[in-house]
């Protein structure tokens, strides 16, 4: 597409296509699903930030992206919004009350990322190889710009967990426990403590028990690594 330009000449323009837009929603949609309300909050907004910040950063570089932008954005908190509903069992004002943070949505520890908090950005053309020269070259590097920045949603993490929940228990634990390891008391920053189970689940006839607060503690990494070696040890010499 052609048009005039802010300097008053025809310049080409790059627009986001309708297709992509469709896709971008039905994967969000895809992501927040009935069957997803399991996973953590905390969880499930990091995966959602990975998709938004990849397709922004993607798309930013076309003529006027700020509508798009606006439009799905408008979209995305409203899909997150009945997640929240659907997942705690709460109306819409009690859902708002509890998680809006501004125009969006957050816990504790993560915040949902808005598009429009992305900006249109210049393209900067590339300069190519001579391609009667360098043929090998100009294919090989094509290929890798195509692959790392195209917005494959297959490659992108969509926020499942192996444990479903865990993210919010440890958000939970963090939060009325605090960050000091409760072996060598050294005070750790949120992204390192390390939350583990006090007694064993396998020792508990309802799994559900083992993770009650009184059975949780904050360990750092070596204390944690410690305990886990020495585990196997304790049990060889019960048997």
């Amino acid at each position: 597409m052609r048009s005039i330009g802010t300097k008053g000449k025809m310049v080409p323009k790059g627009l986001i296509p309708d297709k992509a837009v469709k896709r971008f929603n039905a994967e969000v949609r895809r992501r927040l699903a009935l069957g997803s309300t399991s996973e953590s909050t905390s969880t499930k907004i990091i995966g959602l930030n990975r998709l938004v910040r990849g397709w922004c950063e993607y798309y930013r570089c076309t003529s006027s992206p700020a509508k798009v932008f606006s439009r799905i954005g408008t979209e995305l908190f409203w899909e997150m919004a009945h997640w929240l509903g659907r997942k705690y069992n709460l109306g819409m004002p009690a859902t708002m009350q509890r998680f809006r943070k501004g125009n969006t949505f957050g816990t504790s520890m993560t915040t949902l990322v808005r598009p429009t908090e992305y900006k249109a950005k210049r393209f900067v053309a590339t300069t190519w190889h001579n391609p009667y020269t360098e043929p090998e070259k100009v294919k090989s590097e094509k290929e890798r710009i195509k692959y790392e920045s195209l917005p494959a949603y297959s490659r992108i993490w969509d926020g499942d967990e192996d444990r479903p929940g865990w993210r919010d228990l440890r958000e939970e634990v963090i939060l009325l426990k605090g960050t000091t390891c409760s072996n060598c008391g050294t005070t750790l920053h949120p992204s390192e403590v390390e939350v583990d189970h006090i007694k064993r689940p396998t020792r508990f006839k309802d799994p559900t028990e083992a993770n009650s607060m009184d059975n949780l503690q904050i360990l750092c990494t070596p204390c944690h690594r410690a305990k886990t070696k020495a585990a196997p040890k304790v049990l060889s010499r019960v048997r």
